[in-house]
């Protein structure tokens, strides 16, 4: 009698341990995504206002799921950030004409390491959290051009690469939405908050410092390969 149920013991031990090691079978999932970034600043100056300005952002991702939920990747990400900044323009003799807006362009190449969660089968949810070590491609500021009577007739482009910090650290939360196709066709909507961590200008005589913050609207696909929920 202890010799069956030892035998049992030890088969029901088995078939937990094997339905176990299937549920936990990693998965991998790669795709793309592209999006629009709405970015601006955050300083330590109050009276330093900026406003928001748009831009592009385009990733290769990847994805390797564990337990069915557990998600760890990163990105391939290119994305371009900046503000405007309203300044006053005069004539001559310093009679002021109007207000126009400079614009500060920040071209970057990132590495987002994500750690986060995804739920559901055919719809489903996700979110993840990521530190984004960046380096600047191109900085670019837009010049107003302004004609005799204070109107902006152009804008002339000065590179600001030479002031621009090169290297950047920043954290992101995102959040989206998908639904899967013929199994292992995952199309989803996603936002995503960045806030830098450090100063985007190299400046050392700046008193104060200028972080890049912006939300992503993104849409994205992505195919799984290896064990996955349908499998």
């Amino acid at each position: 009698m202890n010799t069956f149920r030892n035998i049992t013991t030890a088969l029901i031990s088995i078939g937990i341990f094997a339905i176990s090691a299937k549920a936990q079978t990693p998965y991998r999932q790669f795709g793309i995504k592209a999006g629009m970034n709405i970015s601006n600043v955050k300083t330590d100056v109050p009276s330093y206002t900026t406003k928001d300005i748009l831009g592009g952002s385009l990733s290769v991702t990847y994805d390797r799921v564990h337990f069915r939920f557990l998600t760890v990747g990163g990105e391939f990400n290119w994305v371009q950030r900046g503000f405007t900044f309203p300044i006053t323009l005069t004539d001559s003799v310093g009679t002021t004409l109007g207000v126009a807006d400079l614009r500060n362009k920040f071209n970057y190449f990132s590495v987002p390491l994500k750690l986060g969660v995804q739920f559901g089968n055919r719809v489903y949810i996700f979110g993840n959290a990521a530190f984004i070590p960046g380096y600047l491609q191109k900085a670019v500021s837009e010049v107003p051009v302004v004609d005799e009577n204070g109107q902006v007739i152009d804008y002339t482009w000065q590179d600001a690469s030479n002031t621009a910090a090169q290297f950047d650290l920043s954290t992101q939360i995102e959040v989206g939405i998908g639904i899967t196709k013929a199994k292992r066709f995952k199309f989803y909507v996603s936002a995503a908050k960045q806030q830098a961590l450090l100063n985007m200008f190299d400046d050392p005589q700046s008193t104060f410092n200028i972080k890049s913050t912006g939300i992503i609207i993104s849409t994205g696909m992505k195919i799984e390969f290896g064990k996955g929920l349908f499998k």
